[in-house]
């Protein structure tokens, strides 16, 4: 299903419900400190992903929604979901860089907020953000297949994010089997 090479794995996606497995996956493997940058244009599946990456973390997918037009959510620790994650322990940051005109605009954020290290920080629309983000974080590039086809490309920057990657073998990512 995915095919791994040097700190990149690329997964192919077939719905929504397979995205979401995805970044359960990915979730599980997230610890304090880590920062995910997702790219992909509209309607590519990043908020989908974020979701899963919640149930990953221990967290009701469903109180995860696009932070489009405030920006950033924080979703402090909760009590943990009936699934085992890291994350339930730990806040989440996710932020939305779509309507920011580009790292000038980013810049009045509160940039030791969303790179904390006792926090996970998911950026949808990380392109914004460049020259702001840490050297160590994994990229994550969503691209339309076809309708409902999704391509997921994971790249490590760094001995973190290299580790997660190594920690999602292809083998464990089955978007298709359902886990």
């Amino acid at each position: 299903m995915g095919k791994k090479r040097n700190g990149q794995l690329e997964v192919t996606s077939g719905s929504v419900e397979e995205t979401q497995a995805i970044g359960e996956q990915l979730g599980l493997a997230l610890w304090p400190g880590d920062v995910v940058a997702l790219r992909g244009e509209l309607g590519s599946g990043k908020t989908t992903l974020v979701q899963g990456i919640a149930r990953g973390l221990g967290r009701d997918p469903e109180t995860i929604k696009s932070p489009t037009f405030v920006l950033m959510r924080e979703y402090p620790p909760g009590p943990p979901a009936a699934i085992a994650g890291a994350g339930g322990d730990v806040p989440l940051i996710h932020v939305d860089g779509y309507r920011l005109e580009g790292p000038p605009a980013v810049s009045w954020l509160d940039v030791d907020l969303m790179f904390s290290p006792h926090k996970i920080t998911l950026i949808e629309w990380a392109d914004r953000f460049a020259g702001l983000l840490p050297d160590d974080v994994l990229t994550i590039q969503l691209t339309h297949v076809s309708t409902n086809r999704r391509r997921l490309t994971l790249h490590s920057t760094g001995p973190r994010s290299q580790a997660i990657v190594a920690a999602l073998h292809p083998s464990t990512v089955h978007a298709d089997s359902g886990h």
